[in-house]
């Protein structure tokens, strides 16, 4: 299966009360994170992570986390992995990807005033977190946008399935519902 996530925000232990995340410290949230990914994701799951995965500004401490990490991992760039050289061992490092699934296209970027305005698929990102959910909900149909940062998908990876039939509801979801599995 295929996951989308981003903004976890490794050792970042600002982004617990900025964001209002249910963590007492940033180790706990990191264990907590690394833990939910690994237990839905599988060593032969692809990730398309749209960026943000640590804070720390050093290229083993960013390597370290991802060896933490189940799956393959499509990395797409966040204003705080800009330093992040090219490429790493078993990871695709990239501005943007694009992908489609169940005839469905996506575009994701970290930050989604980087999209190209004339995409006419759905638009996968990151970067605002929870911080302004009138304007960037988990889905905002009228924009063709998802906002599928840590804390509106459950602090774990979204299974592409699970993204697609929140998509085909064509209504706004400010998270993601209680009623589907992710």
């Amino acid at each position: 299966m295929d996951f989308v996530i981003s903004d976890t925000h490794f050792d970042h232990g600002n982004i617990i009360d900025y964001c209002d995340r249910p963590f007492d410290s940033a180790e706990e949230m990191n264990e907590a994170l690394v833990a939910n990914w690994n237990a839905v994701v599988g060593d032969d799951d692809e990730v398309i992570f749209l960026g943000d995965l640590t804070m720390a500004n050093d290229f083993g401490e960013f390597a370290s986390w991802l060896e933490r990490l189940n799956g393959t991992i499509q990395f797409v760039l966040g204003d705080h992995d800009e330093w992040v050289m090219p490429s790493l061992d078993g990871v695709e490092i990239r501005e943007t990807y694009q992908f489609e699934y169940e005839g469905v296209p996506f575009y994701c970027v970290h930050d989604p005033e980087d999209a190209p305005g004339n995409w006419r698929g759905w638009v996968l990102h990151g970067h605002h977190h929870n911080n302004w959910p009138d304007r960037f909900p988990f889905v905002y149909p009228d924009e063709r946008r998802v906002n599928v940062s840590v804390e509106l998908i459950g602090y774990e990876p979204l299974g592409l399935p699970t993204l697609l039939d929140c998509l085909t509801r064509f209504t706004w979801l400010d998270s993601l519902p209680d009623d589907v599995d992710p």
